[in-house]
């Protein structure tokens, strides 16, 4: 009789098992991540979540599930999951990453003023974070609040002067109507990393300001080598056009420009669009 008492009962063997086999759920949902399968981290995630683990490996899993969920564009499944997660008052790391991820998806979500104030709560209990700053950056932008948007923006570069945050700094200063310092940024940029559209379109759209058509025509034209049937790039050649008076050439990329917007569904910007090529004609 002793000794089938120092045998473990079989119930407890077998939550063993089950412990072990979600700790190797997650590491290979982990490693799915990693490889960017994020369809696949999810699926196994649920697994775990829906397993009842234990406080701390709900948390883990949920936190990263959000993770997933944020970067395949579900934000409101990940602020469901940060919402459902569960730390004490001393895990301030991880609260502030609880935060600092529940403001992303509130910014992807478009709800600024509560990502602002969901920044400002991780914000209070990490060290200075420049992706913090530079998300937040965003939603002051949104916000129309450009000196603080600014102020952010300038804060992340401090601390992680990467071509991600000054591009955005160009882009900021478009939107304030610092043109020529956009350019100058945008050109720098440009010199010392791989193109994609957007870049050139953001310069194309200074130079048009600028009244430097040529030029907007150009960087226009290496956007549509990158996205062949990019609407800003299309739209800003036929605009470009027109201020240089070549009109037949100009209302070709226009048409082009107001039917992908109508395709898109963006009414007001294809009345808009027929409204300029109606005007090109009474010229």
């Amino acid at each position: 009789m002793g000794l089938r008492g120092d045998v473990p009962p079989p119930v407890l063997m077998a939550q063993s098992r089950g412990r072990e086999s979600l700790a190797e759920t997650m590491k290979k949902a982990a490693a799915s991540f990693g490889q960017s399968d994020y369809t696949a981290a999810i699926a196994l995630w649920t697994q775990v979540i829906t397993s009842n683990p234990g406080i701390r490996m709900m948390n883990e899993a949920l936190v990263n599930r959000a993770k997933a969920y944020l970067i395949v564009g579900q934000p409101q499944l990940a602020l469901s999951d940060l919402e459902a997660s569960r730390y004490q008052p001393n895990e301030t790391k991880a609260l502030a990453e609880l935060w600092l991820l529940q403001g992303s998806a509130l910014l992807q979500n478009k709800q600024y003023a509560l990502a602002i104030a969901a920044f400002a709560k991780a914000e209070k209990l990490q060290p200075p974070n420049p992706m913090l700053m530079a998300n937040r950056s965003v939603a002051y932008q949104s916000l129309g609040n450009m000196a603080a948007a600014r102020a952010d923006l300038l804060a992340a570069i401090s601390l992680q002067p990467n071509l991600s945050n000054y591009f955005n700094l160009a882009v900021l200063e478009r939107l304030n109507g610092n043109y020529a310092s956009c350019y100058k940024l945008l050109s720098e940029i440009i010199g010392k990393s791989q193109p994609y559209a957007n870049l050139f379109i953001q310069r194309g759209l200074c130079a048009a300001q600028l009244n430097q058509h040529d030029a907007a025509i150009a960087d226009m034209l290496k956007a549509l080598k990158l996205e062949e049937n990019n609407i800003e790039a299309m739209q800003q050649i036929g605009l470009s056009l027109a201020a240089k008076n070549q009109k037949d050439s100009a209302k070709q990329y226009l048409l082009k420009a107001s039917s992908l917007r109508l395709a898109s569904g963006q009414i007001e910007e294809y009345k808009k669009l027929l409204a300029i090529i109606s005007s090109l004609d009474k010229r």
